[in-house]
């Protein structure tokens, strides 16, 4: 045989012999592999349909796997490992997931999931021990945070695409309200919403969080009923929201768990061209149950929160109360609205240099008269010591009929050219000064019409006006208001500058 025609058929045997090694040791290695990572889903709860390996792409794919975690199972199409480490397998007979992803996964979170197995089985399907995922892919899921498996009581969020680095699992994290740990946090979601109360909702339209920076694209709060329908299931006094906010940005945003409560953070937040109705139906039964203020509302908060600064612009509030039977209710309206808060905060309360919680705003009032306001309240005073200050330019009686008319069944003429405030207070009481101004004011009353004057209760009430005075400044000092605890905050506010108003109107 010549030569080269036996080199040939020498090569080709060594080809054919190698690729059969290869063949065998491919199927071997294949199995070991399979049966490695049958051992350690067993052993982390996990159950499949099947498993299929490649060794050359170095990856793995499980379908239809099902997990369990703590309170959350976890359920999807297909997990595919990705770069596996076989170096790491053969020396320590361990599987090492470099890259895990989901596809289509359905994250389910409920108080209890399933019925207490027996010893045995419980035993079997127990962590043996940690488990590490340097980066977790999820990719056109969804996670269910409910009470009992229904969406108006509890979280949907679409996760479009979410990556979560450095993922561990221990024993412990098991008993979290997240079931385990990780380093970094990546999210694309278009679609959130979530079961406020029994009459909210609270919908997102598009939620981006990246290395820290969150987006948050037109979030809105709904009502679940119609005013006179939310008016009907009403046993006492109760605020009927509506928030539309088209854009939020919260910058070194981060969030976790303290302990078993929920911590949110950011360095700064932005808020733009917010819109919030608020109505009230007074003509129900009062709501006595007392109302902290918000220094001990942030202090007992069971969320932890740090907040450095928040800025809010160009937005609106519009507050609507229904006083009067058969008629349109009142209305108070702040426009092109510019905030800036800081130091939301209750955590390291107990740090000496702790700081203040600060408020300073701008805003249309009526439509109208320019409203500048400040506030200040440490969170951390159990006496909840606070101070508000403000003055308001130029209001006429037609703005403020639009409230008193409906409300009250009062009309005025004339205009407050001024106002001036300045209050420190807690939670039992508050003191300060006003400043008012005003020229040619009067007083009719209404009778139950709305729309006849009552001459006599008018006559008496211009009898004791000031008009004497007009368009002096009225400068009033130590001026007293006590609080009611059942009300608001705002209502505090309203009853310290209505007492400064009467004693110099009257």
């Amino acid at each position: 045989m010549d030569k080269k025609y036996k080199i040939l058929l020498y090569t080709f045997i060594g080809l054919f012999v190698l690729f059969g090694l290869v063949f065998f040791a491919n199927k071997i290695v294949k199995q070991k592999i399979k049966t490695g990572i049958e051992k350690e889903l067993t052993n982390s709860n996990v159950e499949y349909k099947d498993i299929t390996v490649d060794i050359l792409k170095g990856s793995s794919v499980v379908s239809k796997p099902s997990l369990k975690l703590g309170r959350a199972i976890i359920s999807s199409e297909e997990l595919r490992v990705i770069d596996l480490d076989y170096k790491e397998y053969f020396s320590t007979k361990k599987i090492v997931f470099d890259r895990i992803v989901f596809n289509k996964p359905e994250i389910l979170i409920t108080p209890s999931i399933t019925p207490k197995a027996n010893k045995d089985e419980t035993s079997k399907k127990d962590f043996k021990e940690d488990i590490k995922i340097k980066h977790l892919v999820i990719k056109d899921g969804q996670l269910k945070i409910t009470g009992n498996d229904t969406l108006k009581e509890g979280l949907y969020v679409s996760l479009r695409n979410m990556d979560i680095y450095d993922l561990h699992i221990t024993k412990q994290s098991l008993k979290n309200k997240i079931p385990f740990n990780f380093r970094e946090v990546s999210l694309d979601s278009d679609s959130l919403i979530y079961s406020l109360d029994a009459y909210h909702d609270l919908q997102v339209e598009k939620l981006q969080l990246d290395k820290g920076l969150l987006n948050i694209s037109n979030l809105k709060v709904i009502p679940k009923y119609s005013k006179v329908e939310f008016d009907k299931r009403q046993r006492i006094e109760n605020d009927r929201f509506e928030l539309d906010i088209p854009v939020i940005k919260l910058k070194d945003f981060t969030w976790g768990f303290n302990g078993d409560k929920l911590q949110l953070e950011s360095a700064e937040t932005s808020v733009e061209n917010a819109s919030f109705n608020i109505y009230r139906n007074k003509l129900l039964p009062d709501d006595f149950s007392i109302k902290p203020l918000y220094s001990k509302k942030l202090r007992e908060l069971e969320t932890k929160l740090k907040f450095d600064k928040i800025q809010i612009s160009n937005s609106n509030i519009v507050y609507e109360e229904k006083s009067l039977e058969g008629k349109p209710p009142g209305k108070v309206m702040f426009s092109k609205m510019d905030v800036t808060i800081a130091n939301i905060s209750n955590l390291n309360m107990e740090s000496q240099d702790f700081p203040k919680s600060t408020l300073t705003a701008k805003a249309k009032f009526m439509g109208e008269s320019n409203l500048n306001f400040n506030m200040e309240f440490n969170v951390k005073d159990p006496e909840d010591k606070f101070n508000f200050s403000g003055n308001l330019a130029g209001i006429s009686a037609g703005a403020m009929n639009s409230f008193l008319k409906p409300a009250l069944n009062i009309e005025v003429e004339g205009e407050i050219s001024s106002m001036f405030f300045n209050f420190y207070g807690n939670n039992d009481n508050a003191l300060g000064d006003t400043r008012l101004q005003y020229h040619d004011f009067k007083v009719e009353i209404l009778k139950k019409d709305g729309v006849r004057k009552n001459k006599i209760l008018s006559g008496l009430a211009n009898l004791i006006l000031k008009n004497d005075v007009s368009n002096k400044k009225m400068d009033q000092k130590n001026i007293e208001a006590t609080r009611d605890k059942t009300k608001s905050f705002w209502n505090f506010l309203w009853l310290c500058i209505r007492n400064g108003a009467l004693k110099s109107f009257l």
